[in-house]
């Protein structure tokens, strides 16, 4: 019994994770907030700059040196 108690206490977080998880994903209420927003002027620019962002980073994808290499005193 005691045995039983544990693996309901260890797995009780996970099966709220999946249910919630499952039950936020239903209605696709990312998908219905971008549809609203498509028309907007800011939208197109924040597009732009994450693509422009991509680009940069798919090309190089290191991040860049800030400049200061070796110990400083």
């Amino acid at each position: 019994m005691d045995i039983l108690l544990t693996f309901l206490i260890l797995a009780a977080p996970f099966a709220v994770a999946a249910l919630l998880s499952w039950s936020s994903h239903r209605g696709q209420p990312i998908r219905t907030y971008y549809d609203g927003v498509a028309d907007d002027p800011d939208w197109y620019r924040i597009q732009h700059d994450a693509d422009a962002a991509r680009t940069r980073f798919e090309q190089s994808p290191a991040w860049p040196a800030s400049g200061a290499s070796g110990e400083r005193r």
